[in-house]
C-alpha cells in the first residue's frame, strides 16, 4: 500500500474520532438512527475507546487490522480486502452519524419572553381595533345604502307634491310639505346619533306613515298600536336606521300600489311590543285584495331594563 493510501485512512480515522469526541462535549445533542429512532448507546470500553461507541471502535479496529494483515500476515488477499471494505463502510457510516448535529431549541430568557408577550398583546390590540373599525365601516355602509334608498323615495315624494300644486291642491300640498319637513328633521336627527330612544323611533314611524297617507289621498292607511309599551321600555334605545327604514321598506310597495289606484286599500295596523330585550314589530291586516302574511321583525333594545 502507498503512503498516500495510509494517510487517507489515517485522516478518516481521525475524523471519526473527533466526531465522537465532539458528541461527548455536547451532551444535549440528539443523534437519531435511521427511520427516526433514537440511537441506543452501545457498550463502552475503558481508556481511549471509552470515548467512542462500539460501532465506531469496531470499524476502526477492523480497518487497521485489515491493513496489518496485508503487511504482516500471509492470508488469502480476499480476506483482508473484504474485512477492509466492511470496516471502511462502518467507519464512514458511524463517522457521518457522529457529526450530525440536531440542536435543541434555545430557551428564551425572561426578558425575551416578556418582549414576545408584549408584542403578542400589541398585535391582539391591533386586531381588536381592526374588528371595531370593520364593524363601524359596515354600519356606515348600511347607513349609506339606507340614505340612498331614501333619496330615491324623496324624488317620488317631491313629484307627488308637484302634482298637487299643478292641480291647484295648495292646502293639501302645504300639509304634505309640513309632514315631509318633519320627516326630514327626524331623519337628520337619527343620522346624527348612534342610538335613538324607542319613543323617538316610534314618532318617526308615525310621521312616515302619515306622509304616505297624505301622498295617497288617504287611500293608504296604517295605524300604529304601541299601547303595550310602558314608559320604561319607551325610554330604552335602539340602533339608528333600524326601525323606521324597515317599516318604510315594507310599506313602500303598498304605498306605490295605492298611489297608482283610485281605490282605497284595506287599513293596516303596525303593532309594536317588547319582550326579552327586543322590540317586536308586526303588521296586522290585509294590504291588498289578496290575503298575505305580512312581515314581522325583532330589533335589539339597548340600555337597562331596570
Amino acid at each position: 500500500m502507498s503512503l498516500s493510501f495510509l494517510l487517507l485512512q489515517s485522516s478518516l480515522s481521525v475524523i471519526a474520532l473527533l466526531g465522537e469526541m465532539h458528541n461527548r462535549e455536547n451532551p444535549h445533542q440528539n443523534h437519531r438512527a435511521p427511520h427516526g429512532r433514537l440511537a441506543i448507546p452501545l457498550t463502552k470500553f475503558r481508556g481511549w475507546f471509552s470515548l467512542m461507541p462500539l460501532g465506531t471502535s469496531l470499524s476502526l479496529f477492523g480497518l487497521w487490522f485489515a491493513t496489518f494483515c496485508v503487511y504482516a500476515l500471509h492470508l488469502p488477499i480476499f480476506l483482508p480486502i473484504a474485512l477492509w471494505m466492511i470496516s471502511l463502510a462502518g467507519a464512514v457510516w458511524y463517522g457521518g452519524e457522529s457529526w450530525k448535529m440536531i440542536h435543541l431549541p434555545r430557551q428564551a430568557s425572561p426578558a425575551e419572553v416578556q418582549r414576545r408577550l408584549l408584542q403578542l398583546q400589541h398585535q391582539l390590540q391591533k386586531l381588536h381595533e381592526r374588528e371595531i373599525l370593520d364593524v363601524q365601516l359596515e354600519k356606515m355602509n348600511q347607513s349609506q345604502q339606507i340614505l340612498n334608498r331614501y333619496g330615491e323615495h324623496f324624488k317620488r315624494v317631491l313629484m307627488t307634491i308637484e302634482n298637487h300644486l299643478i292641480y291647484g291642491e295648495h292646502e293639501h300640498a302645504e300639509r304634505v310639505i309640513t309632514v315631509f319637513s318633519r320627516h326630514l328633521r327626524q331623519l337628520l336627527h337619527e343620522g346624527s346619533t348612534p342610538f335613538l330612544a324607542l319613543s323617538e323611533s316610534i314618532e318617526h314611524i308615525k310621521t312616515h306613515l302619515e306622509m304616505m297617507t297624505l301622498l295617497t289621498g288617504h287611500r293608504f292607511l296604517c295605524d300604529v298600536d304601541d299601547d303595550m309599551l310602558d314608559d320604561e321600555t319607551r325610554s330604552r334605545c335602539t340602533e339608528r336606521f333600524q326601525l323606521s327604514p324597515w317599516v318604510e321598506e315594507c310599506m313602500w310597495p303598498y304605498f306605490g300600489h295605492a298611489e297608482r289606484s283610485l281605490k282605497e286599500m284595506p287599513p293596516l295596523t303596525l303593532v309594536i311590543d317588547a319582550a326579552d330585550d327586543r322590540v317586536i314589530l308586526a303588521f296586522v291586516g290585509v294590504a291588498s285584495n289578496e290575503a298575505a302574511t305580512l312581515p314581522k321583525q325583532m330589533f335589539r333594545l339597548l340600555g337597562s331594563s331596570q
